[in-house]
């Protein structure tokens, strides 16, 4: 059961990460943009949901590991 949310996790993660790749791009030729893009809209927004995309991979890629050693330890 882990390891199939796991996967999901993954996925969605991964899926997060590219539509914020396509979708947001820098804000050019601005004075204070730091972490701030612009969105097809043409609105300013910061760059969370790509680091969201980021923790979701991860926490879906740990839980998976977690879950294989469950797995191994079931079988012993």
């Amino acid at each position: 059961m882990m390891k199939k949310i796991s996967i999901l996790l993954i996925i969605i993660g991964i899926a997060v990460i590219i539509y914020c790749l396509y979708f947001f791009h820098p804000l050019l030729n601005a004075a204070d943009s730091d972490t701030m893009s612009v969105n097809p809209h043409g609105v300013r927004s910061p760059q969370w949901p790509i680091f969201v995309g980021i923790l979701t991979t991860f926490v879906g890629i740990c839980f998976y590991f977690i879950g294989v050693g469950e797995e191994k330890k079931a079988k012993r």
